[in-house]
């Protein structure tokens, strides 16, 4: 449900598009309050008309001649390219909210390697003739704004509250296990997969109130660097992550929202 507001391709930069990136809307900095969906109202019927009112919309470049790897090609993603998708990033940020900057979080080797995001893939494959990078534009926001709903949806099937406490430790370990195989099956395990991984989990557990900085620490310590681009976690590290995840809930004081 849309809510109430408003593969490695080939030739591309592996890192993301290089120097001209505004880094300020990397998507992997986004908060579960920036992205939660009840909080952020959005309608699906008129996402095309209002990105095609957007001032960069009427300014799409036209893709540089040359084969992959051709300097040209390098220098037109760098110079003209990057420009371009930031500034129609910060109108989209500025028209829905922080949460659609979310909007270009390729798969594998993208702009933002490692997404869940098939749409839009990086300036050079995915900026064409005018109608049709816009049309991915709008594609890739509607995908991604659909992911988070479906995280959401997900969050809500494993309550970290209300839980006697013979239940905690199963449902919260459950939890992780499953939302680490949602993120594994969507990105494919690419590149850099882990990332968006370990953000999602500390989504589910800001949602259920556990501060967001310590919702990070205890990810990454669960985590500990066993995830690696390319290649899925094997069952028994997706089920030791998540159950030190739910072990650390359990016996910290993490602030959790009890209701």
């Amino acid at each position: 449900m849309i809510g109430a507001e408003g593969v490695e391709a080939p030739g591309c930069d592996p890192g993301g598009s290089g120097s001209g990136m505004d880094y300020s809307l990397t998507p992997d900095a986004l908060t579960w309050d920036d992205v939660d969906p009840i909080r952020h109202r959005f309608d699906v019927d008129t996402v095309s008309e209002a990105a095609r009112q957007l001032s960069p919309a009427s300014a799409v470049p036209t893709p540089a001649a040359g084969w992959p790897g051709d300097r040209r090609i390098t220098d037109w993603a760098h110079e003209v390219g990057e420009p371009w998708v930031d500034s129609m990033t910060r109108a989209l940020v500025e028209r829905f909210g922080r949460w659609a900057c979310g909007w270009r979080w390729a798969m594998d080797e993208g702009d933002f390697g490692g997404g869940p995001v098939g749409s839009w893939c990086c300036t050079v494959h995915s900026i064409t003739e005018p109608d049709e990078t816009l049309d991915r534009v709008v594609e890739a926001l509607v995908e991604w704004r659909r992911w988070l709903e479906d995280l959401a949806e997900r969050f809500e099937r494993y309550p970290l509250t209300d839980l006697s406490s013979a239940d905690e430790m199963l449902v919260w370990e459950r939890g992780a296990v499953h939302l680490i195989h949602h993120v594994v099956d969507r990105t494919g395990a690419g590149d850099a997969w882990y990332r968006h991984c370990a953000q999602v989990l500390t989504w589910f557990l800001a949602r259920w109130g556990v501060a967001e900085d310590r919702a990070r620490g205890l990810v990454d310590q669960a985590i500990g660097g066993r995830f690696d681009s390319w290649i899925g976690p094997v069952e028994s590290v997706v089920g030791d992550v998540a159950e030190q995840l739910a072990r650390s809930l359990g016996q910290t004081n993490i602030g959790l929202d009890r209701g």
